[in-house]
């Protein structure tokens, strides 16, 4: 088997047995790891979520930033 499907095939094994968690990020963040938990969980670029997240947050008048605090103190770390 190829190296790169048989990690793929490892990866795709263990998200089945082991389902991700959504959690603040230790690694990549910038503020507090939202948007880097995010990116982890969902398996993006974390950049992509922090450009969807600034322009919800203009287009929301700033509620998006109320909402980024209370992920920010809810999710785990």
């Amino acid at each position: 088997m190829l190296p790169y499907v048989q990690e793929m095939h490892l990866k795709l094994r263990r998200n089945l047995l082991m389902p991700a968690k959504l959690r603040k990020s230790r690694t990549d963040k910038m503020i507090a790891g939202v948007c880097g938990g995010f990116g982890e969980y969902l398996g993006w670029d974390p950049t992509i979520i922090r450009i969807i997240f600034l322009i919800l947050m203009f287009s929301s008048f700033g509620a998006m930033v109320l909402i980024y605090f209370i992920l920010a103190l809810i999710m785990p770390e």
